[in-house]
């Protein structure tokens, strides 16, 4: 059933499921500021106890509010804040910028260049096991170290890898 009110950005009528959709959307995306904020603020009050959130803030090149604000799950902070924050609590920054469904700019570029085959080999894992991902990704260091494979190996490998996952 289509609705006759238009979603704002794109003039296209919206049926009432897709309006479902974007608050099961938009309810997903605050539980994941919330966990973000929780796991900031826990890692912040263990290594820096004697620093106020003020002078944490500020050593980041941040407000305390904003910083409160990020904590607290109100707001989606930045990539770049992100970083910041990550580098300064010690979290590797592609796995945090993950769990905040975030990617750094150079994985941003090489899910452009491959959007042909990346959601396809995404959708494709999504029921491996934590074992399998370990498998995989030694598996895939194995693959290319140092980045020296040639394309056609490259190809071979990983035609390879997804018949066995099949």
């Amino acid at each position: 059933m289509v609705i006759t009110n238009y979603h704002n950005k794109f003039r296209f009528p919206v049926s009432t499921n897709y309006q479902k959709f974007e608050v099961v959307i938009k309810h997903n995306k605050k539980n994941i500021y919330r966990k973000i904020g929780k796991i900031i603020k826990k890692e912040r009050l263990k290594k820096f106890k004697g620093l106020s959130l003020r002078k944490f803030s500020h050593s980041i090149g941040l407000t305390h509010v904003a910083v409160k604000n990020i904590e607290e799950g109100k707001v989606d902070a930045k990539k770049e804040t992100l970083i910041k924050i990550a580098n300064k609590l010690g979290f590797d920054k592609d796995e945090f910028l993950a769990s905040a469904t975030k990617l750094d700019d150079d994985l941003e570029i090489m899910l452009s260049e491959k959007s042909h085959i990346i959601p396809q080999f995404l959708r494709l894992t999504t029921f491996l096991s934590d074992s399998d991902w370990d498998i995989l990704s030694k598996q895939v260091r194995k693959m290319d170290k140092n980045n020296n494979l040639d394309k056609t190996r490259s190809i071979k490998i990983a035609r390879s890898l997804q018949r066995n996952l099949s």
